[in-house]
């Protein structure tokens, strides 16, 4: 294996092991946000807001914007938004039912 083929495959590795990391933190946020009593959805929103804004910003500063960065720039962007999506998926999954698509007690006993 290649020096250049090794080293991409040890930052693949651990934008993997970084986005399980965020998920589960995501999740532990979003479990900690529903029990103080305050949507999740949105904190978790303006999380994902300002930490892609950051990465964004980080390459408009860079004076030499290298490929490098900017592919680098946008894996961790990539991985943020998998992890909050995925942890929107878990909070859509916990949500009940809304009751209009409950149906009405006697339409089931006829």
């Amino acid at each position: 294996m290649k020096i250049d083929e090794r080293a991409l495959l040890q930052e693949r590795v651990r934008t993997l092991v970084l986005r399980h990391a965020l998920e589960a933190v995501l999740g532990r946020l979003a479990a900690a946000t529903r029990e103080t009593g305050k949507d999740p959805e949105a904190e978790l929103l303006s999380l994902e807001h300002a930490l892609i804004s950051a990465a964004r910003t980080i390459a408009d500063r860079t004076t030499a914007q290298k490929l490098a960065v900017l592919i680098a720039v946008e894996d961790a962007s990539a991985t943020v938004r998998a992890a909050f999506d995925n942890a929107h998926s878990r909070l859509d999954a916990v949500r009940p039912a809304p009751l209009s698509s409950v149906e009405p007690l006697n339409a089931v006993a006829a």
